[in-house]
């Protein structure tokens, strides 16, 4: 177990938090600023929540009318075009307007990615500008990384002179207070339950969570309320939801309805190889929240170390609470097992399975 627990530890998970902007901001202070026009020639939004980065994006552009957006509003994704056609962009000025806003998409040039089919990037060309930005633009770079690499001059020079923005995974409090005041606009409701059953399915992640909002106001705008029925009826489980409850069922040792849920996603075409991975997946997060947990770290701090989503975090804690460290580790391990089984044989994945199940509950913690 030690020598596991060292393992574990010792993934890359304690990595140092490399900040080298002394211009660094929420969301929602950009918003803030935003909305009171007090708007930034350069802003670098780091950070996957795409749904905030979309606020963003669309809180710039509102503040061009339609004739403005028309004529000085751009969007470039670096995956497909060259950095020079923005930067070309950038250094005009604009029409019929004072301000010209263009946006630049998945600029991977700031990371240490490689793409298959690169495109040319004018870096020296970016760096000149990054030195005389004009003040009638603003560039945004939209960097949906968890990091950039720091060693790059073009990285460096970029934090220095841009805002650079935390588009961090909100908290599961933030998400419902967001969903509420879509709700309010909406003159709707929702029951608790049917609250609850919306942040599980999405993992309170808030991209998928007003994906799925948006559904249930259309169906439930004439009643007023999003009841729990409805909810439950019109929010799709994903694979790894149905994996989750799985999880709890192996711990639990109920070897039967475990092996019922693993016969369902084998009928739902699922395969057995993800189905396993996904397993796996769950286990080490469950070992490594125990194992952090037991080193005293918090709730915040095992979701900075681990760098994954507040909820997350949040139910493998109520997890590791209710087993042990030790059915963990069994669970891990005796998954890893079936991995190179299902990727070295021919073996029925539903009785390897069974026979992982009949191993796990012989093993008491």
């Amino acid at each position: 177990m030690q020598e596991l627990t060292r393992q574990i530890i010792n993934q890359g998970y304690f990595a140092k938090n490399n900040k080298g902007s002394d211009k660094l901001s929420t969301v929602a202070e950009v918003m803030n600023q935003i909305k009171n026009d007090s708007i930034g020639s350069i802003y670098l939004i780091l950070g996957k929540e795409r749904y905030c980065s979309e606020e963003i994006k669309n809180a710039l552009l509102g503040k061009l009318s339609p004739q403005e957006k028309e004529f000085n509003s751009s969007i470039y994704d670096m995956e497909e075009t060259p950095l020079a056609s923005a930067l070309n962009d950038a250094m005009s000025v604009p029409f019929f307007g004072d301000r010209r806003i263009v946006i630049v998409n998945n600029p991977y040039f700031l990371t240490g990615e490689k793409k298959k089919n690169k495109v040319e990037h004018d870096i020296d060309g970016l760096l000149k500008y990054l030195e005389y930005p004009l003040e009638t633009t603003t560039l945004v770079f939209i960097a949906p990384y968890e990091k950039l690499d720091e060693r790059k001059k073009v990285v460096k020079t970029l934090k220095k002179v841009a805002d650079v923005v935390e588009n961090q995974p909100l908290k599961e409090m933030q998400v419902r207070q967001i969903i509420n005041q879509r709700l309010k606009k909406n003159g709707l409701s929702i029951e608790p339950k049917a609250f609850d059953t919306l942040m599980e399915r999405t993992n309170a992640e808030i991209s998928l969570a007003m994906n799925e909002l948006d559904k249930l106001i259309l169906l439930c705008k004439d009643e007023q309320v999003i009841s729990e029925a409805e909810a439950d009826r019109m929010i799709s489980r994903s694979l790894e939801q149905n994996v989750f409850d799985l999880v709890a069922l192996v711990l639990s040792r109920n070897t039967q309805k475990s092996i019922e849920m693993y016969h369902d996603l084998l009928l739902s075409k699922e395969e057995p190889v993800a189905i396993n991975a996904i397993l796996i997946g769950q286990f080490r997060l469950l070992l490594q929240v125990s194992i952090l947990k037991r080193h005293g770290f918090s709730q915040g701090s095992i979701t900075t170390a681990l760098k994954i989503h507040p909820y997350r975090v949040k139910l493998a804690l109520r997890t590791v609470q209710r087993f042990q460290q030790e059915d963990l580790k069994n669970a891990y391990l005796g998954l890893v097992k079936v991995e190179k089984r299902l990727k070295s044989t021919d073996q029925d994945p539903e009785l390897l399975f069974q026979l992982f199940m009949l191993q796990f509950c012989q093993h008491a913690a």
